[in-house]
């Protein structure tokens, strides 16, 4: 990938999203080798838009040093972009060609095995009403007073994100997700259409001035989540009507929505006069044990009198 230093940058900008847009999908693997011509070692404005498009589609920067020397500066105007989620492993490092004042790039990418990216657990933060509540009550027991005594704008700028970042990773702590639960088998073809419809609204919103285009895309973000709930509450409803075990597949459900494991289920066992009992065994044995404590004697009871407590009473004679 090229960009020429004269070139209008939000023409490019825009042809590149497109590009992406037409191409991306989950199971692609992207390796992007670019000179751009962005500085990515200064932050600017150009940087910021560029890395905030491929963030968007899971791809990061890998170059944090140096490629180009010319007089008495140096700058990161070659870059290579890949995923990061994917390939977490990965070194990269500059190359002295001798030919130009710009070095060559070299990245080594260690265990690509497509079917270990494919099981490979991920982690998302939980986020409920309780840890919500516990991060909103948190930076009240703080002290702020390391933020509030520096007068320099960095070191307090420094010095708030820390504590902020503290307060937030530990009231939203990671967990593990469950890769089957990621398998959402209730889109259809239309949900997908919808979709796309969808991220195509929000680039003209973004790119245009247009006062009705902004409620329009809201109108449709809102509907679409609706069809969406009703498609998810359809297609778990034919499942379990068109099952022989309903709570059985309720419960499967249940648990492939939340990512939890099935676990193993407890043979139970009881030691019966010096004999170990399992299960079913211990149902009868019980059964038959309450059965004999009461020594009723039910030919002596009339049962057709309705009075609970002299019931009780012919058949308990004695406390």
């Amino acid at each position: 990938m090229y960009r020429a230093p004269t070139g209008y940058f939000i023409y490019f900008i825009n042809k590149l999203e497109i590009i992406f847009h037409s191409i991306y999908k989950t199971n692609i693997q992207f390796t992007i080798f670019s000179y751009l011509n962005i500085n990515y070692l200064l932050e600017n404005n150009f940087q910021k838009v560029l890395v905030s498009l491929f963030s968007s589609y899971s791809i990061s920067s890998t170059v944090c040093f140096p490629t180009r020397y010319q007089n008495s500066s140096a700058m990161a105007t070659d870059n290579i972009f890949i995923d990061t989620s994917k390939y977490a492993n990965y070194i990269t490092s500059p190359q002295f060609n001798g030919l130009s004042n710009n070095d060559a790039q070299f990245i080594m990418i260690y265990d690509t095995d497509s079917k270990f990216q494919k099981d490979k657990t991920k982690t998302i933060r939980k986020n409920n009403k309780y840890t919500m509540f516990d991060f909103q009550i948190k930076p009240s027991f703080e002290s702020w007073e390391s933020v509030f005594e520096n007068d320099d704008i960095d070191t307090l700028s420094n010095s708030f994100l820390n504590t902020y970042l503290r307060i937030f990773y530990s009231s939203f702590p990671l967990k593990k997700l469950n890769p089957k639960t990621e398998i959402n088998t209730w889109i259809t073809p239309g949900l997908r259409n919808s979709c796309e419809c969808k991220r195509d609204l929000y680039l003209l919103c973004r790119n245009s001035n247009k006062s009705k285009l902004k409620p329009y895309y809201k109108l449709y973000c809102k509907i679409l989540s609706n069809v969406i709930k009703e498609v998810k509450k359809y297609y778990y409803n034919i499942q379990i009507e068109n099952s022989d075990k309903k709570m059985k597949t309720v419960w499967n459900i249940t648990t492939s929505l939340t990512g939890k494991k099935i676990k193993n289920e407890v043979t139970y066992q009881l030691n019966i006069d010096g004999n170990i009992t399992y299960d079913k065994l211990i149902s009868e044995t019980f059964h038959n044990y309450l059965l004999s404590i009461t020594k009723i004697n039910y030919k002596n009871i009339d049962k057709s009198n309705n009075n609970p407590l002299e019931y009780l009473h012919k058949a308990f004679n004695n406390p």
